[in-house]
C-alpha cells in the first residue's frame, strides 16, 4: 500500500513539474525577459492599483481596431506576490488584446486582467512620414521605444532610428546597430508636440528638481509616468511639463541635459542631427551625444 502511494505521489510531482516547465517555455512576450514571472495561477485575476490613486480606468476606445497593446511587465508578478505595484520597475512590452473590459482587459497568453489605465493601445492603419516621432517597441529586441522615422517609402511600415536605445556615435551603440529597422504594420503611434498622450517626453518637478520621464496615463489632475530605471510613479499634472517630441535646437543653444535621472547639467549644443534625433553637447571641452528627449531648453 505504501508503494502504491509513493508511486502515485511521484507521478503527480512529475506531471506538475512538466506542466510548469511547459508553461514557462510557451509563455511570455516576444523578446521579454520576464516570461516566467508573467505567468500566474490558473484563472483570470484582476489586480489592484496598489497605492496609485488613479482608478482602473475606463473602457478602451475603439477596441476592435486595436492591433497591439503595450503593458507593464512586472504587474502580474507584483499582484501574485501581493506587492504594491507603485514604485516598481515596469518595462512595457507588446501583446495583443484578448478581451476588452469596462475597466480592465485581458491580454493574449496572460491569466491576469490589466487595469485599462496602465495599458497603451496601438491602433490599426497608422501611417508615418520621414521625421515623425513614433511610439512603438524595439522590434528586434523588446521594450517600449520612441523612434524617429528615417525612411517613409512605405508609410505603414516605416524604417526608424530608436531614440531610447544607447547611441555612441562610433557604430557600437544599440541604436546604431539597429538603425533603420523596419517596423511592422499597425505597430506604432505618431506623437505630436504638446499632446498629453502615452510616450510623450516630460520633465517632472520632484522637490524642486526636474526629473526626466515618459508619460503613461493622465486622469484628471493625476499623472502616471515612467521614471528612472523604468519605475512607475504618480504625480500631479501641475508638476509635469510636456516637452516637445521634435524640439527646435540650434548650434550654440544653452540647454539642460539629463544626468542620471534629472535635467541638471549645463551644456552648449555643438551639433544637431535632426534625421536621427541626436544632439551633440559640450561641457567645456568634453562632448557627449544625447537623445532629443534628454535635453531641455
Amino acid at each position: 500500500m505504501k508503494k502504491i502511494f509513493y508511486f502515485a505521489a511521484l507521478t503527480m510531482g512529475v506531471i506538475a513539474f512538466s506542466s510548469c516547465t511547459d508553461k514557462q517555455a510557451k509563455g511570455g512576450n516576444e523578446g521579454s525577459d520576464s516570461a516566467a514571472t508573467e505567468q500566474v495561477a490558473e484563472g483570470e485575476k484582476i489586480g489592484p492599483m496598489g497605492s496609485f490613486t488613479l482608478a482602473e480606468g475606463t473602457a478602451l476606445k475603439d477596441a476592435e481596431n486595436i492591433s497591439y497593446v503595450l503593458y507593464p511587465s512586472s504587474y502580474a508578478s507584483a499582484m501574485e506576490k501581493n506587492e504594491d505595484f507603485k514604485g516598481k520597475t515596469a518595462i512595457y512590452y507588446s501583446s495583443q488584446l484578448a478581451e476588452a473590459g469596462e475597466t480592465n482587459s485581458k491580454l493574449s497568453g496572460k491569466d491576469v486582467r490589466y487595469p485599462n489605465v496602465l495599458l497603451i493601445p496601438i491602433y490599426k492603419d497608422a501611417k508615418a512620414k520621414k521625421g515623425d516621432v513614433v511610439l512603438t517597441w524595439w522590434q528586434s529586441g523588446s521594450g517600449m521605444q520612441r523612434a524617429i522615422v528615417t525612411d517613409d517609402s512605405d508609410p505603414t511600415m516605416p524604417k526608424v532610428h530608436y531614440l531610447d536605445l544607447n547611441y555612441k556615435g562610433d557604430g557600437s551603440g544599440f541604436a546604431e546597430k539597429h538603425d533603420n529597422e523596419q517596423l511592422k504594420p499597425n505597430s506604432f503611434i505618431v506623437l505630436n508636440n504638446g499632446e498629453w498622450v502615452p510616450g510623450a517626453p516630460i520633465a517632472v518637478n520632484v522637490d524642486g528638481k526636474q526629473k526626466n520621464g515618459v508619460l503613461i496615463a493622465v486622469e484628471g489632475d493625476k499623472v502616471i509616468y515612467q521614471g528612472f530605471a523604468d519605475v512607475l510613479e504618480e504625480t500631479t499634472k501641475s508638476a509635469v511639463k510636456i516637452l516637445p517630441v521634435k524640439p527646435s535646437l540650434s548650434v550654440g543653444d544653452n540647454v539642460k541635459g539629463v544626468f542620471v535621472s534629472e535635467f541638471s547639467k549645463d551644456y552648449k549644443v555643438s551639433k544637431v542631427d535632426e534625421k536621427i534625433g541626436r544632439v551633440w553637447v559640450k561641457d567645456g571641452d568634453k562632448e557627449e551625444v544625447l537623445s532629443i528627449f534628454d535635453v531641455m531648453k
